[in-house]
């Protein structure tokens, strides 16, 4: 699906990658739609689980949220980012890619939300209403993402990774530069983050 994406893709190119007979497929799914529906939420799901790990790893509220963003990038997870763009311009036809995405995306935003109220808990940050900050930010990250990816060279991933840093400081109440690799190094003692 990476390679031809979502419309070119054939059941008889993943029964030749996989060394099946395409018998077996239809089996098992009903329809092209359905199988690359399933292939879609099995990567998604495996990518957002190893984002929230990978995000466990990290102390504070502060440097959990810059983690994602600098992992979000997509010269950080590119094969990830093609195929959820992929997916949402297929979500506008196929009502079963629609609902995984939507879940899938609900997901992701939940996932934020609850980094911005452990921030609120914990009085790292300053936030009426989580769940809208989550929804902004989340907005942000796959607008400058669909950018980075589809329009090369257009936008650095140093510029992306700052812009959401100026962002997230602008909702959360935090002064300016919070987000740089010594404040946050500084804050977390054996968390040091790198720009």
């Amino acid at each position: 699906m990476i390679e031809r994406g979502f419309g070119a893709t054939r059941v008889s190119d993943v029964a030749s990658r996989l060394d099946i007979s395409t018998g077996l497929i239809h089996y098992h799914f009903e329809s092209k739609d359905a199988l690359l529906a399933e292939a879609f939420r099995h990567a998604a799901e495996s990518d957002l689980k190893r984002l929230r790990a990978e995000v466990e790893r990290s102390a504070s509220a502060i440097s959990r949220l810059d983690r994602i963003f600098r992992l979000n990038t997509p010269a950080e997870a590119e094969p990830g980012w093609l195929l959820w763009i992929d997916a949402w311009g297929e979500a506008l036809r196929s009502p079963t890619l629609r609902a995984i995405s939507q879940d899938l995306d609900l997901q992701w935003k939940e996932t934020l939300e609850a980094i911005i109220r452990q921030g609120v808990d914990q009085g790292e940050f300053t936030c009426a209403d989580p769940n809208a900050v989550a929804w902004r930010l989340s907005a942000l990250l796959d607008g400058l993402g669909l950018q980075v990816t589809v329009h090369e060279g257009m936008l650095s991933r140093a510029q992306f990774v700052r812009w959401v840093r100026e962002s997230a400081c602008l909702e959360l109440g935090l002064p300016q530069g919070t987000f740089t690799a010594k404040h946050l190094a500084t804050r977390n003692g054996a968390d040091p983050v790198t720009a």
